[in-house]
């Protein structure tokens, strides 16, 4: 068997082999694109953090913005990462960094998956959360938030 020559598969096709998961966040106009690829445990919640952080730093003045967040397998969150999660969520909402809405976009059957419904939970406390299995249907539920608050809509970028 032989093993792809780096750079022939997209980082985020990979098989996570290392035991630790991925984040990237970044404004693109009004949305927060923010990837992230599990295992879910307290480690990537931290990086998380420290991601949303960053890219809180590119958002626009009068704070109105959608969250766009993909979630890649694997899924799963351990209590840790659960209660690293409940804490990064409830201190942005103290600081005010809070979006329009969240959308979350999985892969189709990830829609029901325990870590997701709890995280939804989490979301639905500080604002609206829609879950789409299509990027499509993602994108248009953005703009149609964007569209709502009086904003302009923004074009689908690539995936990451």
């Amino acid at each position: 068997m032989s093993l792809p020559s780096p750079g022939s598969t997209p980082l985020h096709e990979q098989p996570d082999t290392h035991g630790f998961g991925r984040v990237t966040a970044g404004f693109e106009g009004r949305v927060m694109h923010y990837v992230a690829q599990g295992p879910f445990d307290a480690a990537l919640m931290a990086a998380g953090k420290r991601c949303t952080n960053i890219a809180a730093e590119r958002m626009p003045a009068d704070r109105r913005y959608v969250s766009l967040m993909e979630f890649r397998r694997p899924l799963g969150m351990d209590d840790d990462g659960l209660r690293e999660f409940k804490e990064t969520v409830g201190g942005f909402v103290e600081r005010r960094i809070v979006p329009l809405a969240t959308v979350l976009l999985l892969a189709p059957g990830d829609d029901e998956h325990p870590m997701v419904r709890t995280m939804t939970e989490v979301y639905q406390c500080s604002r609206p959360v829609v879950v789409c299995t299509q990027a499509a249907a993602a994108w248009a539920e953005v703009n149609r938030v964007l569209r709502d608050a009086d904003l302009p809509e923004q074009a689908a970028s690539a995936p990451r």
